[in-house]
């Protein structure tokens, strides 16, 4: 019976686990040598609620390659959104919850530049690339009076150029580098550890997603209206 079991040797079966405690109000680093049903009776939890938030957690919601190559370009730019949402509001706090607790001066320096970094482009991302998409899909379905001067707007933006940079980039390389320093043989060093690797392959997955489907349906979906708008302006 998992309720039996120490927190440590819960979140050694499973680390994802350590996480499902963090968000019902436990950090198994404070209380890693108790069963789970005393802390959970302490903080009066019943089980049925805790063995609900265990299976959530370990609950992929990944879609497909497959699937998400079949969404219309507005339907793939909202997953995206709600995917940087989860970064920033789920996955980061929490993996910055854990570096602060962690003993290594080096982890800690460099986790708030690293997260700063990554919101930033996330933001930027979203009021650039994705409001462009947004703008070439209204205009795309005639819900544009003024396509050009709505286009203006965009006009020191390039797709291309924004791919290429995509391409050339790698969000957790400086983090990657700090691997190494955490202990595998140190429960807190080795729920961080898995973190932060399971971390880099959901970016790693992001990052394909946009550069492999996204960019090339909205790269297609701008040819389809600068093609309309010559037409339009043929006529006029």
């Amino acid at each position: 019976m998992v309720f039996e079991k120490t927190i440590e040797e819960v979140i050694n079966e499973n680390y994802v686990y350590a996480r499902a405690l963090h968000y019902l109000g436990i950090d198994f680093f404070e209380n890693s040598s108790r069963k789970l049903v005393e802390v959970c009776r302490e903080r009066g939890l019943n089980q049925q609620q805790v063995i609900k938030n265990f299976y959530e957690f370990d609950s992929s919601a990944r879609c497909s390659f497959k699937e998400l190559s079949s969404y219309p370009i507005e339907l793939l730019v909202e997953y995206l959104k709600h995917t940087h949402h989860i970064f920033i509001k789920e996955k980061l706090p929490y993996i910055v919850h854990l570096a602060k607790t962690y003993e290594n001066p080096a982890l800690r320096d460099l986790m708030p530049e690293f997260v700063e970094d990554l919101i930033r482009h996330i933001y930027e991302e979203e009021d650039t690339t994705f409001k462009y998409i947004h703008a070439l899909h209204e205009i795309n379905k005639g819900y544009e009076k003024a396509p050009i001067s709505r286009l203006i707007y965009f006009e020191d933006f390039s797709l291309k150029d924004e791919l290429a940079h995509h391409e050339g980039e790698d969000e957790l390389g400086a983090i990657r580098t700090l691997f190494d320093l955490l202990e595998n043989n140190n429960l807190h060093g080795r729920v961080l550890l898995n973190e932060l690797k399971a971390f880099d392959r959901e970016m790693i997955y992001h990052a394909a997603i946009e550069n492999q489907i996204l960019f090339p349906k909205a790269i297609s979906l701008e040819k389809e209206v600068l093609k309309k708008i010559t037409s339009l302006s043929k006529l006029n």
